[in-house]
């Protein structure tokens, strides 16, 4: 049977260890492994995880790395084994369906084009209400965002198919599309800390001719947030900006990047003061002129390695849109 490995990034999460933990070893397929990132948890994770998970494979940080280079130190040791064919990044607050690994693994062996395989992402505390069904362009801009996001399940996202990305609180990578799409030995952009990454990594891995598709019987239910929680909105607010930038300026053809920001960032319901935008915008700025040289460096890496046209990525926007 193909062997996977699953990596869980933990963060003081012992609440919801014994949750997702159970959930994960009652899985009808039974060739995988676990990895744990530890990111310095301070409230006994650990001690609870190698207590009552012995086969859990725990990796100690001394400190937070966050969730992009979390998931980057799990997949480096997961793919010291050759025996692995992929690796699921899955977020420690969720509770996955019996059939959820078995669901995703199919669907990925349909077309060994597919990179990656999101699933159908529920709201652990509303289960028939979507947090995700699949990673898709918002229409008109290129913002990339959850389908389904706050509906009610009512099947309208049953549907086997392609989609843009996937959100990595539970989703399906190939091996080859990781050793393909990586930069300077990071899968996830390091730089990212939280937010965006797995969007980034999506497009990076079309980009090398890469599919995405949506396994919609692969069902998680997720507390959203659980962990990033601790953060403040504006911090959010911070890393989603820096990081979409970021994204745009590696990926986009430079024709697109005003359609990126002719709306960088929108603050709903945040009810963020002046001052407090003013911040973030102020931050973001100087975080991108600091980091320009590595960022611009990136995107050369990735423009020339990329396989795939402008038109086609022009195609991405209009049929992978919602």
């Amino acid at each position: 049977m193909t062997k996977v490995s699953i990596i869980i990034v933990n963060w003081n999460g012992l609440n919801y260890l014994r949750t997702c933990l159970d959930s994960v070893f009652h899985q009808t397929y039974k060739g995988f492994e676990v990895i744990l990132v530890d990111n310095g948890s301070v409230d006994d994770s650990v001690n609870f995880v190698k207590s009552n998970f012995p086969l859990v494979k725990v990796i100690l940080c001394e400190k937070n790395h966050g969730f992009a280079e979390g998931n980057n130190i799990g997949i480096r040791e997961a793919l010291k084994n050759s025996e692995v064919k992929y690796i699921a990044c899955l977020n420690n607050d969720t509770e996955v369906d019996k059939n959820w690994l078995s669901e995703l693994v199919k669907a990925m062996e349909n077309d060994n084009k597919i990179g990656l395989c999101a699933s159908k992402i529920l709201y652990f505390d509303k289960r028939d209400k979507i947090d995700s069904a699949g990673d898709f362009y918002y229409r008109g801009s290129l913002k990339v965002g959850p389908r389904g996001h706050g509906q009610k399940d009512n099947g309208q996202y049953e549907k086997q198919e392609e989609c843009l990305s996937a959100c990595a609180a539970a989703a399906l990578y190939r091996r080859q599309m990781l050793e393909q799409v990586k930069l300077f030995d990071n899968f996830f952009d390091h730089d990212y800390f939280a937010y965006i990454e797995d969007s980034d990594l999506g497009l990076r891995a079309r980009l090398l001719g890469w599919k995405c598709f949506y396994a919609p019987k692969a069902i998680v239910f997720h507390r959203v947030s659980a962990t990033t929680s601790r953060l403040s909105n504006r911090a959010k607010k911070y890393f989603s900006l820096k990081n979409r930038l970021f994204t745009m300026i590696k990926i986009y053809p430079f024709a697109w990047w005003l359609k990126v920001l002719r709306n960088p960032v929108s603050y709903q319901n945040e009810n963020l003061t002046f001052s407090n935008k003013l911040f973030i915008f102020c931050k973001v700025f100087i975080n991108i002129l600091v980091n320009l040289p590595k960022i611009i460096k990136k995107r050369n890496i990735i423009q020339r390695q990329r396989k795939v046209s402008t038109d086609e990525m022009h195609l991405w926007s209009k049929r992978l849109s919602i």
